[in-house]
């Protein structure tokens, strides 16, 4: 391919910023505009060295003046995992009387070795070399992959570029001119300054949640988003240029080991997230040693320096685990695991970008922006709705608290206040008259012979007593007042704003509504039911289990009376009507 600038364009030619693009020595029409944003990769001969055999530049140099190179037929060519070395040949054409800047982006940035040649006519070979295997940092664009900064001098010069790499390696060629390099480079560094950030505050936020409620799935969830995080971090470029940028021997095995980690960490978050244990006890133990083999076997590879067993097991693992995790999502389905349709659509959106990304880094599927993407705009979907699915099972758990509190404090046959809940909202209500000096009153009733419809009726009846008399004394009562069943068949009413003379009107009403109206129980049959009563208001000095201790003293008196009677403490009256 030839690359021209010129003041006039020749017919049939396009301008990209001042650049016209064409087949090397083929007078057809132009390729399009596009070529200097797009890979070249279409636009190169390319080489694949015999194993064992090694090309110097003129050796290359040779062979393509034999016909030894061809056509590429790929936008980005790839090696793949344990292919042999790849060159690829370009040429530039500058017509013009400057020289021309440019950044030559050669391949991603876990490409073990890179070298680029410039051969311009009249001069020395201009070389760059670079690599994980050299030197991880140098050279490296973040997100971009390997760049070097080259001067396209007047007449035709040809780029050379040779790749060998024990895992798969994306030979992305592009050349963008030096002044617009940092705008593309820019754009990237954004896109990645979103995941990260968007990552981060995931970690910190779970995190945070797993130091206050100590939720084992939010410890898991923490640890899969940081293993992808430490794993983008390695094939971004951001950790070999920060962290490590002259350390081959972490460079080697950094994505690798990364790989591994990211899918040991998200299927441990499965089997606690699913409770896969519990429904599945043999598949979890499966996958929790398919989790510890990955694992060793990773450690054992680093450990012996061992690459390409490495690269095998980290490609076979991040691919078994994509599939895995759909189908423990399918079988938390299959089972009616809580909230296991969410996981399996998570999953799914994960599972697809993963393998989108995967294969085209592998040479699977083609290379480009998309592709290579894909696993970020997946996991960043996926976490998305696992924070939001967190969110809903943390809600549910708070709902599910209050509602066992709220089980707590009621009687669970009358739906009642039980003494407990009675307590709780009555002390309150009791602190506030007690402070502005408001009347208030307590009434205190038990069902006559009771045990006389238990026997009679059995304890069906029994309840079904219960249950009416309670229901009578919440209709009765108004809705500030607190009702509550007190134990047995008794049951007790804190009455604000109730001197004691309505109190007593009160419980005089309620207990002629019982003795003129039977119970009538489910099988048809009437049950006759009278109650005590006992009437106490509340005085000065006096706490709530003073108050509670005068009514009941005062329902002893009713019922060592006859029973079926009001009896109240001092002061109180049954002259009067509740206002």
């Amino acid at each position: 391919m030839a690359l021209a600038l010129a003041a006039l364009l020749p017919a049939g030619a396009v301008r990209a910023e001042g650049l016209v693009a064409r087949p090397d020595g083929v007078a057809d029409p132009a390729v399009p505009a596009q070529l200097l944003a797009g890979p070249l990769g279409r636009h190169t001969r390319v080489l694949d060295e015999t194993p064992g055999a090694p090309l110097t530049l003129e050796a290359a140099r040779t062979r393509l003046a034999e016909g030894g190179f061809s056509p590429s037929s790929a936008e980005v060519p790839n090696l793949g995992n344990a292919a042999p070395p790849r060159w690829m040949h370009l040429v530039v054409d500058n017509p013009g009387r400057v020289p021309l800047a440019y950044r030559l982006y050669a391949a991603e940035g876990w490409v073990d070795r890179i070298d680029v040649w410039l051969v311009s006519g009249g001069r020395a070979p201009r070389h760059w070399a670079a690599g994980d295997e050299r030197s991880p940092g140098r050279y490296l664009r973040i997100g971009l992959g390997f760049g070097f900064d080259a001067e396209l001098p007047p007449g035709r010069s040809e780029i050379f570029v040779r790749a060998d790499s024990v895992d798969a390696a994306a030979m992305s060629l592009r050349l963008i001119p030096l002044d617009s390099a940092a705008a593309v480079e820019g754009e990237t560094q954004h896109w990645m300054g979103l995941v990260h950030g968007f990552l981060l505050a995931l970690v910190a936020t779970y995190g945070l949640l797993w130091l206050a409620l100590r939720e084992r799935n939010h410890l898991r969830y923490v640890g899969y988003v940081a293993a992808y995080l430490a794993m983008h971090l390695a094939y971004s470029g951001i950790g070999p240029q920060v962290a490590w940028p002259d350390a081959p021997a972490i460079g080697r095995f950094a994505i690798l080991g990364g790989m591994v980690l990211f899918s040991s960490a998200g299927l441990s978050f499965a089997r606690s997230y699913l409770g896969l244990a519990a429904f599945a006890p043999r598949t979890d133990r499966l996958v929790a040693w398919f989790v510890r083999l990955a694992l060793l076997g990773m450690a054992a590879c680093i450990a012996a320096n061992l690459q390409l067993p490495a690269v095998h097991l980290a490609f076979a693992t991040i691919t078994l685990f994509t599939f895995a995790m759909v189908a423990l999502g399918a079988l938390g389905v299959r089972h009616g695991r809580e909230q296991a349709g969410i996981f399996l659509a998570a999953t799914l959106i994960s599972m697809v970008g993963t393998l989108v990304t995967t294969l085209s880094v592998m040479g699977v599927l083609p290379f480009n922006k998309l592709t290579f993407r894909a696993v970020e705009a997946g996991v960043m979907l996926e976490a998305a709705i696992w924070a939001l699915a967190l969110g809903l099972r943390l809600r549910r758990q708070r709902e599910d608290g209050l509602r066992a509190l709220e089980l707590a404090q009621r009687d669970p046959l009358t739906g009642l206040h039980n003494r407990r809940g009675f307590l709780e909202q009555a002390l309150p209500v009791f602190a506030t008259a007690a402070r502005g000096d408001r009347p208030l009153a307590v009434v205190v009733l038990d069902i006559d012979h009771f045990k006389r419809i238990n026997d009679r009726h059995g304890h069906a009846g029994g309840d079904q007593t219960l249950v009416d008399v309670a229901e009578r004394i919440r209709t009765a009562c108004r809705s500030g007042d607190i009702v509550a069943r007190w134990g047995g068949e008794e049951f007790v009413m804190l009455l604000p704003e109730t001197n004691g003379e309505q109190a007593a009107a009160f419980a005089e009403r309620l207990r002629e509504a019982f003795a003129v109206s039977p119970v009538l129980l489910d099988d048809g049959q009437p049950v006759a039911i009278t109650a005590s009563f006992g009437v106490a208001v509340r005085r000065a000095a006096m706490n709530l289990d003073q108050l509670l201790q005068a009514a009941d003293a005062a329902l002893y008196r009713a019922k060592d009376a006859g029973r079926n009677r009001v009896e109240s403490s001092a002061g109180c009256s049954p002259a009067g009507a509740v206002g």
